[in-house]
């Protein structure tokens, strides 16, 4: 396979630039004259809305893409999924795979609007999709037992970010048949997710994300519509949490960031304070009440044991209107976060949070209210047990985490 050198960036049918690999010297972009007349800048902050070729920020964090292309690759699933495909159908190795390669094979499968030409590949389908045959493959690759791939679960899940197996799909109005979403979907249907779980998680696990959906509600934070799927799978009833893609409105795609991308945060890292993610949605939005989104989201995160909050799961809308806070998204019971048990994102520089660090947090905007926060959360998650018992959440499971978050709120 020769390896892609150029690719021509779209949005929404319109050529926004190009991108182009210089030998030894990296990748440039360059925006498109006419992109420059009605358009709007991809990415705030770090890049140049210029004609001029313009390198990424930071040369090293996303293998010299630029932060707003870098989030149109999947991590964890979908990178693994695309490195099976470029070895048993291009037998090109993992370390042979460039940046645009990867951008090429996306094409036009990305989360959010952009879009890359030439692509490898044109997928146009409406074809039935059976849920449980995605996820027993899905455990039949992270078990190790096969090499192979089946084409539907490669391009259904090789988009989504993060390291849980997932599939993206076109979801009837009843909620009863799911069919792929590459392509002219059928009259009704919608844009949605579903996760999968991994072997090494409780089979409640799914139950569990649809349980904190209901508590992020009543905490006020914004997050998408959700719902628990049941499918009876070779080894019985499977329940996978499943959510409606806010980065679609009807077959319009929407340009989405990510606080990793627009800030150049490693979102494998500890990278960043609560307060830069407040400051930054200042900056991009001069808008209180998307500030006060993200407030809620991190006393949400904080009240709920979420750990795993990392740059990543933090996104942003932008176009010529302007920027605002994508909703909230991967909001579940999480240990494994930056360093040991300590939060992937900090607060006010602590790893653990306390109602004195949010506070110092949220001091800096005079317009936030952190002790409603706290208590409209602490209020939300008072339904824990009944809300558990609605879903039918083991017990034993149930009162284990419910220890876990009452050891948390004992800081509040």
């Amino acid at each position: 396979m020769k390896s892609v050198t150029a690719l021509s960036v779209r949005l929404q049918g319109a050529r926004v630039g190009e991108l182009v690999a210089i030998p030894r010297q990296g990748l440039f972009f360059s925006y498109d004259p006419g992109w420059l007349a009605s358009g709007f800048n991809l990415a705030p902050f770090h890049m140049d809305f210029s004609v001029n070729p313009q390198r990424a920020a930071d040369l090293l964090l996303f293998s010299g893409l630029h932060g707003a292309f870098s989030d149109s690759l999947p991590d964890g699933w979908g990178l693994l999924l695309m490195d099976r495909f470029f070895r048993s159908e291009l037998s090109v190795e993992r370390s042979a795979i460039g940046p645009l390669d990867r951008l090429a094979y996306m094409g036009n499968r990305s989360m959010g609007a952009l879009e890359y030409v030439p692509m490898f590949e044109t997928i146009e389908s409406t074809e039935d999709l059976d849920l449980a045959a995605l996820y027993e493959a899905s455990q039949t690759i992270l078990s190790g037992s096969t090499d192979e791939v089946i084409t539907s679960l490669r391009l259904a899940g090789g988009s989504p970010g993060g390291a849980r197996p997932k599939a993206v799909i076109g979801l009837s109005a009843d909620k009863r048949r799911a069919v792929s979403s590459f392509g002219q979907m059928p009259e009704g249907y919608e844009h949605w997710l579903i996760k999968f779980r991994n072997e090494d998680e409780h089979r409640d696990s799914g139950a569990i994300e649809q349980v904190y959906a209901l508590m992020a509600r009543k905490a006020g934070v914004e997050i998408s519509e959700s719902e628990l799927f049941e499918v009876e799978t070779a080894k019985g009833i499977e329940r996978f949490f499943a959510t409606k893609r806010f980065d679609r409105e009807s077959d319009a795609k929407r340009h989405m960031l990510t606080a990793s991308a627009i800030l150049y945060a490693d979102f494998r890292a500890p990278s960043l304070d609560y307060a830069d993610l407040l400051r930054a949605t200042w900056a991009m939005t001069k808008d209180a009440v998307e500030v006060e989104k993200m407030a809620r989201l991190m006393v949400f995160n904080a009240l709920a044991h979420n750990r795993d909050d990392h740059a990543k799961n933090f996104s942003f809308f932008g176009g010529l209107a302007g920027w605002k806070m994508a909703p909230a998204y991967d909001l579940t019971f999480s240990s494994t976060g930056g360093r040991g048990n300590e939060h992937t994102t900090a607060f006010a520089g602590r790893g653990n949070p306390s109602r004195k660090a949010i506070v110092e947090v949220c001091k800096a905007f005079s317009f936030l209210k952190p002790a409603h926060y706290i208590e409209q959360t602490l209020d939300a998650f008072a339904a824990w047990t009944v809300s558990c018992a609605e879903l039918d959440v083991d017990k034993a499971q149930s009162r284990k985490l419910l220890t876990a978050l009452e050891s948390v709120w004992s800081a509040f």
